[in-house]
């Protein structure tokens, strides 16, 4: 969903009709109607939102791909992750109604949109008219930015204070990946440690015969360290889509109101294999004293 207001004024519930055309004549706002509502379809009910676009350009839909979507006057279009829950698409029929309203309504689905935060039905004014069901605006965007108090207005929101809040909550979330990034990369050192000192008991044999046979410890570190990187490999192309599917668990259970992508860019790529690999290289030079300074003579004793 693309926005491109910079205030939104909530219009008061007792606020008359001219009262809001003349406020947003004021404040050169275009009004927009929204409501909760609740949709049947074959697999159930969910609960959802309506959003009644009047012709304005400054709440724009969009795709799964985050291009504009254009919904015509006819058309209605459902949030992706609502047609996901009920197990819907493009084509099919379903049933809803305005919550506090006993007024059941069959609407085909046009098309599909996507939206992080809200889930239900778009669709516009004539349309909503054209289903006998009243277009009742509930607030007023504008591109300019408005502080001034209204009559008809119950509170404004601004763009600017809702990124605030975003950017807070935002900086919270990323201190507790630092804190997990910190305990996960500890752990893969201490676990790589020790799985690489039951490795390296359990060829110390053959590493004092190569010490024996004049094998040197610069050549033993570097034998190693390949069978390190070969594992570390092995188990970092493992973990990209397992931790993709948990990325996508954790997505999915955050509620039915949120739809939240789950992606990997190339830099996240980049950051975890050096991570990872660092962390193997780091683990794998703790064992370099121990085959400089592995006893040949007492590790052959007492493999017999």
């Amino acid at each position: 969903m693309g926005i491109h207001y910079d205030s939104k004024l909530i219009i008061d519930d007792n606020a008359s009709s001219s009262d809001v055309d003349d406020v947003a004549d004021e404040v050169d706002g275009d009004k927009i109607m929204e409501s909760s509502i609740e949709i049947e379809s074959d697999t159930g009910k969910k609960s959802g939102s309506l959003l009644v676009l009047n012709h304005t350009d400054l709440v724009t839909p969009t795709d799964y791909d985050w291009n504009k979507l254009k919904i015509e006057d006819d058309e209605v279009s459902i949030s992706q992750k609502m047609a996901d829950m009920l197990g819907v698409d493009v084509g099919d029929t379903v049933k809803w109604h305005i919550m506090g309203s006993d007024k059941w309504i069959n609407t085909k689905i046009d098309k599909i949109h996507s939206d992080p935060t809200s889930q239900g039905f778009i669709m516009s004014a004539d349309k909503l008219e054209d289903l006998k069901l009243n277009y009742t605006p509930t607030s007023i965007v504008t591109t300019e930015h408005v502080d001034k108090n209204y009559t008809a207005i119950k509170s404004t929101n601004s763009i600017k204070d809702m990124t605030s809040s975003w950017d807070e909550l935002t900086e919270a979330m990323w201190l507790l990946i630092y804190i997990l990034i910190f305990f996960a990369s500890l752990l893969a050192v201490v676990v790589l440690y020790n799985l690489g000192l039951l490795s390296f008991t359990e060829i110390e044999r053959e590493i004092a015969t190569l010490k024996v046979l004049g094998f040197k410890t610069k050549s033993l570190r570097k034998l190693l360290l390949t069978q390190n990187l070969w594992f570390t490999s092995i188990g970092y192309l493992l973990g990209i889509p397992v931790g993709y599917y948990i990325l996508k668990v954790m997505w999915d259970s955050s509620g039915d109101s949120f739809y939240i992508l789950p992606s990997i860019s190339l830099m996240n790529l980049i950051l975890t294999a050096a991570i990872t690999f660092s962390l193997s290289i780091l683990v794998n030079l703790m064992f370099s004293r121990k085959i400089k300074k592995l006893d040949m003579v007492e590790s052959l004793k007492s493999a017999e």
